[in-house]
């Protein structure tokens, strides 16, 4: 990570210098992180933010706390990142854009930083603070080496940007592929009508269609009749009667 810095000669708060310390340990060797850090800096506003970071997947504003008193941490963090997200509207990049307050590691039991939305809290010590850096939309680069530069001048600290050279050798890439835009289409995709049915001629006898193979031909259910339940009682009655006649008179022949 390349650090530039305001006004060398001029002391930053020790919480700013704690924070600064961090960021340039990420430098060239064994813990290097690829990433530009402005510390010291003046936003458009103006706003003062202790360090400014870009990475190739964001840019992280950072505004350091000491244990103790709440100074408002929060608020100018988030008035930092709203100046920054302005000035840089016109990249892609500057929708990534989170504000930080990094709070330097103090007397156990510490009180925690008013929360402001879109602001995180983190201990400023070398874990956390590159943890959080590192994850911050991990998974899509967004900065390149031109548009870092570009930056630097959308926000008037063209003296603080590297050579672009520096920017590559640290990881950036020289500039972003182009994408693919997809065609656009409209938002209801007409349909065509379906043609009307050929008017069928009188004359000529129907044709029946030919049978597909493995096709089933299902034969027309049959109505279901009635059964006349009345006219079969009074018919089962008749038998009856019948046949007690045909025995009482076989009985009045053969006694005879």
């Amino acid at each position: 990570m390349a650090l530039q810095r305001t006004g060398a000669d001029r002391a930053l708060p020790p919480a700013a210098e704690h924070v600064v310390e961090l960021l340039r340990s990420w430098g060239r060797g064994p813990d290097h992180l690829t990433g530009l850090a402005l510390a010291g800096i003046a936003l458009p506003g103006p706003r003062f933010v202790d360090a400014l970071v870009f990475t190739r997947t964001g840019v992280v504003v950072i505004a350091a706390h000491e244990p103790g008193p709440d100074p408002g941490s929060g608020e100018r963090a988030g008035a930092a990142v709203a100046a920054a997200k302005g000035a840089l509207s016109g990249h892609e990049g500057g929708r990534y854009v989170t504000g930080l307050v990094a709070v330097v590691p103090g007397a156990p039991g510490w009180t925690e930083p008013a929360t402001v939305p879109g602001v995180a809290v983190v201990l400023a010590d070398p874990r956390s603070l590159r943890r959080i850096i590192v994850q911050h939309n991990r998974w899509r680069t967004v900065w390149s080496a031109d548009d870092v530069l570009d930056a630097c001048y959308a926000l008037s600290l063209a003296h603080l940007a590297p050579p672009r050279s520096a920017l590559v050798a640290d990881g950036f890439p020289a500039r972003l592929p182009a994408r693919s835009r997809l065609p656009e289409l409209p938002a209801v995709v007409p349909v065509p009508a379906e043609p009307p049915p050929a008017a069928e001629d009188a004359g000529e006898p129907a044709v029946p269609l030919p049978r597909r193979p493995g096709s089933v031909v299902f034969p027309r259910p049959r109505p279901i009749r009635q059964v006349p339940w009345g006219l079969l009682t009074v018919l089962a009655l008749l038998v009856t009667v019948g046949v007690i006649a045909a025995v009482f008179v076989a009985q009045v022949f053969h006694g005879s």
